[in-house]
């Protein structure tokens, strides 16, 4: 399957060159530690005892809640530039309503001192009746223009402000989900640390079997990093089927597989999206977030969980690369890219099949 998909890219490629004369320049096949394909980790599990299991999960639990706490950091991070954006933003609408409104104000008694909104004094100064009215008008645009300034001004003035108030908020969530994390964190710690006599008396295999899990661990995290698309280099889009195949047809990235099984865990998820600010930041399984990619945020499932997503006549295959949401009654933050395909611009609920890849 991957020779043959190779095979077809290659072909497109040539293609272009010879229209185009030049290669296009696209993601490269990425290599996503997918979730519950490695027969690695199922062996080492099948002949460890329950003291090094403990331990494995003990650690994977440290390593997880460590990747939820950096993605809440990177969140609070972009959170942070924003409101100190924002915060600009509702100084100059400030002086720019200050502005309008002294304008406004020093148009509107200039005129009346100068007498010139007086019909007498507009007429005695004025050569004939159509130039008297053509005063008047001017005058009269003037004042209606300065006020619809001021007006602007205000609305833009009371949105700033609204902003504003919305990104403190989100930034004291996020603060207290950091703490509580933190909090989490030291408490396995200190488990892991009562836990090192257990492991010191383990058997030559059992220890062996542990150090196995840590190389592959740490090996998984440098594979999520070098999976990661540059920023600014086109993805292209490929059609995807989910077996059994029922003439269903998702839309995939094109360096993704094409044929994906469900395992039949099927649920509605309430799903925000992100994007923009944290285009090109790390994520918590250490990939670096590429919002024009099909990927997105979960609390709970694994890194490299693929899900199959519908919302009414709108499909995307994505897989999960970054812990989030991080506001209450949401269970998936999606990257931008996946957002925009199935039309979620703000919050929407969808239909979420987990499936697994089959090439």
């Amino acid at each position: 399957m991957h020779d043959r998909r190779y095979v077809r890219r290659m072909l497109s490629v040539l293609v272009a060159i010879a229209v185009t004369g030049a290669a296009p320049a696209v993601a490269e096949p990425a290599s996503v530690p997918f979730a519950s394909t490695s027969s690695t980790y199922a062996a080492i599990d099948s002949r460890i005892d329950e003291a090094t299991a403990r331990a494995i999960q003990t650690e994977r639990a440290i390593d997880e809640l460590r990747a939820g706490s950096a993605a809440i950091s990177e969140r609070i991070q972009v959170t942070e530039e924003r409101i100190r954006g924002q915060h600009i933003q509702v100084e100059r609408a400030e002086i720019a309503l200050q502005e309008a409104t002294q304008r406004y104000k020093t148009h509107l008694v200039a005129s009346y001192k100068r007498g010139t909104v007086d019909p007498i004094s507009l007429l005695l100064g004025s050569e004939s009746l159509s130039e008297l009215i053509s005063r008047v008008s001017v005058l009269t645009r003037i004042a209606e223009d300065d006020g619809r300034v001021v007006t602007d001004r205000v609305v833009a003035v009371a949105d700033a402000r609204y902003q504003a108030a919305m990104l403190d908020d989100l930034r004291a969530q996020d603060t207290e989900l950091r703490r509580q994390q933190d909090e989490r964190v030291r408490e396995l710690e200190n488990a892991l640390a009562a836990q090192k006599a257990v492991v010191a008396s383990l058997t030559a295999e059992a220890r062996e079997a542990l150090m196995t899990a840590r190389r592959l661990d740490a090996e998984t995290r440098a594979q999520w990093r070098a999976s990661s698309i540059p920023i600014g280099v086109p993805i292209p889009r490929a059609d995807a089927a989910v077996l059994p195949y029922t003439g269903v047809i998702y839309q995939v990235s094109a360096y993704m597989p094409r044929t994906y099984r469900t395992t039949d865990q099927r649920f509605r998820a309430v799903c925000s999206w992100y994007g923009n600010e944290f285009n090109g930041r790390g994520t918590a399984s250490g990939q670096i977030f590429n919002e024009e990619d099909f990927t997105c945020a979960s609390r709970t499932l694994p890194f490299g969980t693929v899900l199959a997503l519908t919302r009414g006549d709108k499909r995307v295959i994505a897989y999960v690369n970054d812990r989030g949401p991080f506001v209450s009654g949401r269970d998936l933050d999606l990257s931008k890219a996946a957002a925009r395909e199935l039309g979620v611009s703000g919050v929407g609920t969808i239909q979420v099949e987990v499936v697994v890849p089959v090439e």
